[in-house]
């Protein structure tokens, strides 16, 4: 209750663009706002001291067939691509989950759903309900790590459509590279950063762009964010690139490469010719 009176008193609420905790936070010190609260609670908050580790835990890629700590149960996490379900989808994974599992299904921060307590010999028909061929239980590295705002199409705060750039994007790199690793790309808007492009490996904000003269829809690209052990927020890499996927996609095929260790596809083999005078 302190925190949102002192957002009441302080925050820049008769602003849509500047209505958010974060440009508070910003606008008055982290000490200050950290005092301001205090004083609203009459207490002192415990200051928590940053421990770097070494032996660095590596976070867990939740998606896919994993076992549970209870023997003879599975959990399956599912990649909704860019986040978007329809009313549609909730009712099929629903009745997956009653099917299936227990009746239960969690929501990720990632915007994936996973279905708990499967009993191993259900595994194999579970992967075989058609919602899994919209959302992959074994999807690809920047498939599994795509996280995305509503974008434009729905928000009218948002300088560029987001979610279904995100996904052509997405399925061009995954054509075109081998990908050792899950790379968590982060697409969003606005700098109010729904999609917290600031804690994605690579981070898309939406930006002001000129192609040939004229003004497009464009992205700042952040590279770096962290999250787990050590975070880190990624730090601005380049900015003013057009969001047309035909010159983003070589801009973030360069990126993978040289920070991801991805590798090109090789081309596939071309078929032989049909003789002259030969049936085809």
């Amino acid at each position: 209750m302190a925190l949102l009176e002192v957002f009441r008193d302080h925050g820049a609420r008769d602003d849509r663009q500047k209505a958010r905790l974060m440009w508070l936070v910003e606008a008055m010190g982290v000490d200050a706002f950290r005092s301001a609260i205090e004083q609203r609670m009459g207490q002192t908050l415990r200051r928590e001291v940053h421990v770097a580790y070494d032996d660095v835990w590596e976070r867990r890629d939740v998606l896919g067939i994993h076992s549970q700590k209870q023997p003879g149960l599975f959990w399956a996490g599912a990649t909704v691509p860019a986040g978007r379900m329809l009313a549609s989808d909730f009712y099929a994974l629903a009745d997956v989950a009653d099917k299936y599992g227990d009746g239960t299904l969690r929501l990720t921060v990632e915007e994936n759903v996973i279905i708990p307590n499967i009993p191993e010999d259900r595994l194999a028909a579970l992967q075989a309900e058609p919602i899994f061929q919209r959302f992959p239980i074994h999807g690809g590295p920047l498939l599994r790590g795509l996280v995305s705002c509503t974008g434009a199409q729905f928000c009218s705060l948002a300088l560029i459509e987001t979610k279904n750039r995100a996904l052509e994007v997405v399925r061009q790199l995954e054509a075109e590279l081998d990908i050792p690793k899950l790379v968590r790309i982060h697409w969003t808007g606005c700098p109010n950063s729904c999609g917290q492009a600031q804690v994605g490996d690579i981070g898309l904000m939406g930006a002001p762009a000129k192609l040939d003269g004229k003004a497009v829809e464009g992205v700042k690209i952040f590279l770096g964010g962290k999250i787990g052990e050590n975070p880190d927020l990624a730090k601005e890499f380049e900015k003013g690139i057009p969001a047309d996927p035909a010159i983003l996609v070589p801009r973030l095929r360069d990126l993978l490469i040289s920070e991801f260790g991805a590798t090109p596809r090789a081309a596939p083999a071309a078929s032989p010719a049909t003789p002259a005078g030969a049936s085809a």
